[in-house]
């Protein structure tokens, strides 16, 4: 559950790389769907372009015994009785941030340490000024922690008047922001004009636990109750770390409270969940319970996450406790991992709602994959900027998107972007459901929505979970999107939309559709290429399946692939939707 990551130099070295053609989309299920789309592959992000400072770390490591190492410290091993934690080895713990997390009085979560107080060690990255004189820090690693603070001294920012967005960092179990090379990849974060937040977990202290051991019921049965405590702490303490870094003087003036996102490598993947809501399995039988609530984070990536076993899920049975959680998330898993499999991954991530995408790397195991760093890097600082920060463009590219150039082999799975949230002349269009008819409608009719959530005068039809954004009529933006029903004894029992004008006068004069009015207007695609900052909707016939003609409107890759493999046909790209 612990990785290493690279080298800051290889990291740089590796998203410097440009190759002149795709190396492939690794799914070429998407080529029906994607592949006319200019954004479906996209060129890997350039390195940040911040110098990154960090807070104080500094300590006396003749402190460490010689059969032992700082990382035992860092990473919270005890030795037989006696403890180790990071801030044993402080040298200044006066000016070395920290907190203590307040651990709620329930047993069943907490079967050591409810109702107690637990410190935490922090650290602080950010975004520094490029004449920052201030050395680095060698860790006995070999890594350091860059332009890092001394004693009392104050972070020096780029620009004192900007409030910067916030990423809450986890790590995975038993590892530390200074372990495994993942103080490389907070550098990395920072330098893209992030402040970022990473407490040092110290499991050990609560549980000696291996994951994979788990799948032995004996070990699972002796071992649970702490290995539960562990998990159930951990978003204990980001949200305290996320608490700390708003409320602190020399930080509370340089972030922005609004924009807000967590990045979790492995079971920190789960930590954050949990922070956002999920629940939490806690028995043995699969029962689960929620942990904490916190809705400030606004997105969530995880790298290899954890999502338990295929025999023991981490939220619950049948990943049931994700059921709740709205916030988006991205997971980035390897095809070939075994401790966090993808499978599992994938049944959490159809559980959420929202904005949800899985995505896989080809023969990338339970560790940080060298060339696939400008996949991972891309794919995250683009989710981030459209979630925690509300860039337009870049919600518009993350719903476009299925492959990095150059890197690794990354692989789309499943994917969903919703739209953001409504502006004047807009309308959210959603997809219903009608399981004993077999098929779909849409509709940007309030009324007509609420109508067919309730159930009651046309029963049947269930919100699939797939919307898009239109533009109403009265606007003057775009199309107007003509709505036809197949006339009664001679026509399809379905609705259709288009705003082609030839498709419409043509339908029109055909007796089988009766024309219902304009719906709702779009954007005209040319070619079926969409401007950079719009969201193509690609209509799909479903080919007479069932004796009746019938279509869907959609902006989701994987769910236009899964369509399609039910025998549809794509008829392309129709609308250009507001992201």
């Amino acid at each position: 559950m612990s990785m290493p990551f690279p080298s800051f130099r290889i990291v740089l070295q590796v998203l410097r790389r440009r190759s002149a053609t795709a190396t492939g989309i690794a799914w070429l299920i998407f080529a029906a769907s994607a592949g006319a789309d200019s954004l479906a592959i996209v060129d890997p992000v350039a390195p940040g372009p911040y110098v990154v400072g960090c807070s104080n770390v500094e300590q006396d490591f003749s402190r460490v015994f010689p059969d032992e190492t700082a990382k035992n410290y860092w990473e919270g091993f005890p030795d037989g009785s006696r403890q180790r934690y990071v801030t044993q080895l402080f040298i200044d713990p006066v000016d070395a941030l920290s907190v203590n997390v307040n651990v709620s009085n329930d047993h069943e979560l907490f079967v050591n340490h409810a109702g107690q107080q637990v410190p935490m060690a922090l650290l602080v990255c950010y975004p520094t000024a490029p004449d920052n004189s201030r050395p680095d820090y060698l860790l006995p690693t070999g890594n350091a922690v860059p332009h890092m603070q001394r004693g009392a001294e104050a972070p020096i920012w780029d620009d004192s008047s900007v409030q910067y967005p916030v990423l809450v960092f986890s790590h995975g179990l038993a590892g530390s922001p200074l372990s495994n090379d993942y103080v490389v990849v907070l550098t990395v974060l920072a330098s893209y004009g992030y402040v970022v937040v990473a407490p040092f977990h110290g499991d050990p202290r609560f549980a000696d636990v291996n994951i994979d051991n788990l799948s032995d019921a004996l070990y699972a049965a002796l071992h649970f109750p702490t290995y539960v405590e562990m998990q159930a702490i951990r978003p204990l303490t980001t949200a305290a770390a996320l608490n700390f870094l708003l409320g602190h003087p020399q930080y509370h003036d340089h972030v922005d409270a609004n924009r807000i996102a967590g990045f979790g490598a492995s079971l920190g993947g789960e930590t954050l969940l949990l922070q956002t809501g999920a629940m939490l399995t806690k028995t043995v039988g699969l029962s689960s319970k929620q942990v904490i609530a916190d809705s400030r984070l606004k997105a969530i990536v995880g790298y290899v996450p954890y999502f338990g076993q295929p025999i023991f899920p981490a939220f619950g049975r049948d990943q049931k406790g994700l059921d709740g959680v709205t916030t988006p998330f991205l997971g980035i898993g390897g095809f070939s991992d075994t401790t966090a499999p993808i499978g599992t991954i994938a049944q959490g991530v159809l559980r959420l709602h929202g904005s949800r995408e899985l995505l896989g790397l080809e023969g990338v195991g339970h560790f940080f994959d060298f060339p696939s760093a400008p996949d991972i890097f891309t794919w995250a600082l683009t989710f981030f900027a459209a979630h925690a920060q509300d860039d337009r463009t870049a919600l518009a590219q993350m719903a476009r998107m299925v492959s990095v150039r150059g890197g690794g082999d990354d692989r789309l799975i499943i994917d969903y972007t919703a739209p953001a949230a409504l502006g004047p002349g807009e309308r959210d269009t959603v997809e219903f459901h009608n399981a004993s008819l077999g098929h779909y409608f849409i509709t940007a009719e309030p009324a007509e929505v609420a109508m067919l959530d309730a159930g009651i005068i046309v029963p049947g039809w269930v919100r699939t979970g797939f919307d898009f954004k239109s533009w109403t009529v009265e606007s003057g933006v775009g199309v107007p999107a003509c709505r036809f029903f197949g006339t009664p004894g001679s026509g399809p029992n379905t609705h259709v939309f288009t705003i082609n004008v030839p498709e419409c006068s043509k339908l029109r004069a055909d007796p089988r559709w009766t024309f219902e009015g304009l719906a709702f207007d779009e954007q005209m695609p040319i070619g079926e290429e969409c401007p950079v900052n719009l969201v193509p909707v690609t209509r799909i016939y479903n080919n007479g399946i069932g004796g009746e003609a019938n279509h869907r409107f959609l902006t989701s890759h994987s769910e236009a692939h899964a369509t399609v493999a039910a025998g549809w046909l794509v008829e392309g790209v129709v609308f250009c939707a507001a992201p």
